[in-house]
């Protein structure tokens, strides 16, 4: 898990960040077979309407749906998983709470637009990819797009980031092709982790 969140700062910058979309596939669907396939899959049982098989996960996903593209935090899906134990409405019903780093892998996900399967994405899912992307730059950035800075990890491999904040001991970064990434500031260079609390400090 770790291993993945760090990948936009640990391999090259050419390979990972000129991609596809971060995508329920390959990223969040390991997750869901872990957790909730026993209750929430046609391979098994599918419990309050909510299948989360990706053949029909479209379902799911919408301005007024459990999954709300852009919206992780009024995204029904992932308040479930964050409510206590004891809640009615707490998911995994029979299950422990998922890791930290698990619901903020999911949260990442809905953020950058909740594309099923990068590869293969329909119409509607490459618009919203579109959308999620920075907005241009304005007039008066003096040709940088703002907001936007070069973070180095341990290994010297360079990105271009925004800041959006810190996490704990992580900074959350949204690269330029609409991607996010929640990264351990123990992962960044000395000076890329003094930029982020610099930077977010109020």
């Amino acid at each position: 898990m770790k291993n993945h969140l760090l990948t936009a700062l640990v391999v090259s910058t050419t390979a990972s960040f000129s991609g596809t979309a971060a995508d329920y596939v390959s990223e969040i669907l390991p997750i869901m077979k872990e957790h909730c396939w026993d209750c929430h899959s046609n391979e098994t049982e599918v419990k309050g309407n909510v299948a989360l098989d990706p053949d029909v996960l479209a379902d799911q996903i919408g301005a007024y749906n459990v999954i709300r593209p852009g919206n992780p935090a009024e995204s029904g899906f992932v308040e479930r998983l964050k409510l206590d134990e004891t809640h009615n409405d707490f998911m995994p019903r029979k299950g422990k709470p998922l890791p930290k780093r698990e619901i903020e892998k999911i949260e990442a996900w809905i953020q950058a637009g909740a594309i099923i399967d990068a590869k293969k994405p329909t119409e509607d899912e490459t618009k919203r990819m579109a959308e999620m992307k920075p907005a241009a730059p304005s007039a008066g950035a003096a040709g940088a797009e703002a907001g936007f800075q070069s973070w180095t990890n341990r290994e010297g491999k360079v990105i271009e980031a925004r800041l959006l904040g810190l996490e704990g001991d992580a900074a959350k970064l949204l690269l330029k092709n609409g991607k996010s990434y929640v990264v351990p500031l123990s992962s960044l260079s000395e000076e890329s982790a003094k930029m982020a609390r610099e930077s977010a400090a109020p």
